[in-house]
């Protein structure tokens, strides 16, 4: 329960229609228990001579108050239902907004399954609870009160009789309760498991029958999908137990109600209207006595949600604006420096990805990074937008410390190509204007970004041109032309940082040098950080780092390094003679 205490402020937000809705309850709850006295009276009037006319008025007012209780029953509902629709919106977009601030780190370790499941099934438990649980709970609480009020003026003795099974009721609450609560959250835990398992399958599908891995996989989910129903079957199992306690519970209640009642009769102390009025109460307290176990199962369901969904609001995200950040930075013309950068993955101190990295990109040339596959060359760019924090050292952006500017500003400068292309389900233009935030000169920037990157042509073979919806992560689109268009999605706002992180690995060397003639013409003053395993293409950059575990081997142009007869030089013959052995065969 103290999981749902983090739901106060989404209630106290609405309080007035909430409010509204515990008046209708109360209102509803006067007119249904005020309704069985007179059908009480029409019993005992119907013994009386010349009673008909009494009969007729007490059925009236029983139809009138029945149907008053009705009216502030669609406003309950109206009111407290619809309040939870209106929490359910509100937390699915913060849930949503959550999402966006945190970094990569906890991406790296939480699964897309596991957040879908959190933000759909157990958000769903939570509205549950808001809405009907709520409902439910306070109209329980007043239909008890007013119903035992009722019962209590007719015979204090009878309404003894009929509490009887209470506490037995209450203990079977409390213990059949805290199995449901320890069932559910182990259904919500399988849930996510399957959810997970769902989306990484269908995200490589491909993988999946290209490797004739479909029986596999399909028996991996039937496993889990067993364990799923076998759990629910379990929790079935165990809340139908539940209802049928109550149920007989209460059914055991009438036995003594009727036996003393009749007595009662038979002495002159009640009416046979009395009688019958009173099993209308104990008929009436079987919903709400029923509905605590309902209730209970939907509090207990989303408790264990709300706790799982705090989990995902509790994870903060590790990368922020530092408290000293400085407001927009408008003299950013693109000049890096790395002071004695050093650099570890949390969980692996030991191994440090880069060690002292000093090295500095004047606004506007061109620098390439290579090295081997391991020797950070990927770590290095991804610590200038902050996608990590380095450990040690520090990154200056026109001489001020990154951490220093705010972080949307910061990104904003930053043109960023990663390694894995990804293309959203949408049209081609939309891909690519993706991170332009003006409305002016939009088709133009879209269309220049994409002749820049050598892919105008291939858009113009479209039968419909840019306006071409790509399917899920661009499978209409062959890798050149994934990438290219991921390259033209960062051209198209100018930044003034360009970073490539091996974006041009499925482009043939003629696609590839025509692109980067297009960025030295028609991005002069943009500083490009280029990381590829192709000489050909870092050869023509004004200066090349040199990676080698971490650490800076060497550095300068082409013509410098090929001199050193080092590292590059090494790297340069080897490519050399790949190329030779390819024009042979």
């Amino acid at each position: 329960m103290k999981n749902l205490l983090r739901l106060k402020k989404y209630l106290y937000r609405y309080k007035r229609k909430l409010l509204y809705g515990f008046v209708c309850i109360i209102l509803t709850n006067l007119f249904a228990v005020s309704a069985p006295r007179f059908i009480g009276n029409a019993i005992d009037a119907m013994g009386k001579p010349f009673g008909m006319s009494e009969v007729l008025a007490n059925i009236g007012l029983y139809i009138a108050f029945a149907l008053l209780g009705s009216i502030f029953l669609f406003l309950v509902r109206q009111n407290i239902i619809v309040a939870s629709r209106i929490i359910e919106f509100d937390l699915k977009n913060d849930y949503y907004a959550h999402l966006q601030t945190l970094s990569r780190k906890f991406y790296n370790k939480t699964s897309t399954g596991e957040l879908i499941a959190r933000g759909t099934n157990d958000l769903n438990a939570v509205r549950d609870f808001l809405g009907p649980g709520i409902m439910y709970s306070i109209n329980t609480f007043f239909r008890l009160l007013f119903a035992v009020i009722a019962m209590l003026t007719i015979s204090p003795w009878l309404t003894l009789l009929a509490l009887l099974p209470a506490p037995f009721f209450s203990y079977s609450v409390y213990r059949i309760g805290k199995l449901i609560q320890k069932r559910t959250k182990s259904i919500q835990e399988s849930y996510a498991d399957i959810t997970a398992l769902l989306q990484e399958n269908i995200s490589g599908i491909r993988v999946i029958r290209n490797y004739t891995r479909e029986a596999y996989e399909t028996g991996r989910f039937q496993k889990l999908n067993e364990n799923y129903y076998d759990k629910n079957i379990s929790l079935g199992k165990l809340q139908a137990l539940f209802f049928a306690i109550l149920t007989a519970l209460l059914a055991l209640s009438l036995i003594p109600v009727i036996w003393a009642g009749g007595f009662s009769v038979i002495k002159g102390t009640m009416t046979i209207g009395d009688i019958a009025q009173f099993v209308i109460y104990v008929s009436m307290l079987s919903w709400p006595i029923i509905s605590i176990g309902w209730v209970t199962n939907i509090i207990q369901k989303a408790s264990s949600a709300q706790n799982r969904l705090n989990e995902i609001f509790d994870a903060a995200p590790d990368i922020t604006d530092d408290l000293a950040a400085n407001g927009p930075q408008k003299d950013i013309q693109g000049k890096i420096e790395f002071r004695n950068v050093s650099f570890y993955y949390p969980g692996n101190e030991q191994k440090h990805v880069l060690s002292n990295i000093s090295f500095t990109v004047e606004a506007g040339s061109k620098v390439a990074i290579v090295g081997a596959t391991g020797s950070g060359k990927t770590t290095l760019v991804n610590l200038i937008p902050r996608f990590y924090d380095p450990q040690g050292g520090v990154i200056l952006l026109e001489g001020k410390d990154i951490r220093t500017i705010p972080l949307a500003e910061l990104r904003q400068h930053i043109g960023f190509v990663p390694q894995s292309d990804f293309v959203f389900s949408d049209t081609i233009a939309n891909n690519i204007d993706y991170g332009i935030t003006t409305n002016s000169g939009r088709s133009e920037m879209i269309i220049e970004a994409s002749r820049i990157a050598n892919l105008y042509h291939d858009i113009m073979d479209f039968p419909e041109g840019f306006e071409t919806m790509l399917g899920e992560k661009g499978i209409n689109l062959s890798g050149g032309q994934k990438q290219r268009t991921c390259i033209a999605r960062a051209l198209a706002w100018k930044p003034k940082i360009l970073i490539l992180d091996d974006a041009l690995s499925a482009v043939d060397t003629s696609t590839e040098a025509g692109i980067f003639k297009a960025l030295l013409e028609k991005l002069p003053g943009t500083t490009l950080l280029l990381i590829s395993h192709r000489i050909s293409t870092v050869k023509n950059c004004d200066r090349i780092i040199v990676l080698q575990d971490g650490r800076i081997a060497e550095t300068g142009s082409h013509e410098e390094l090929l001199a050193k007869e080092s590292i590059y030089a090494e790297l340069y013959n080897q490519q050399l003679l790949e190329d030779e052995i390819q024009s042979i065969n």
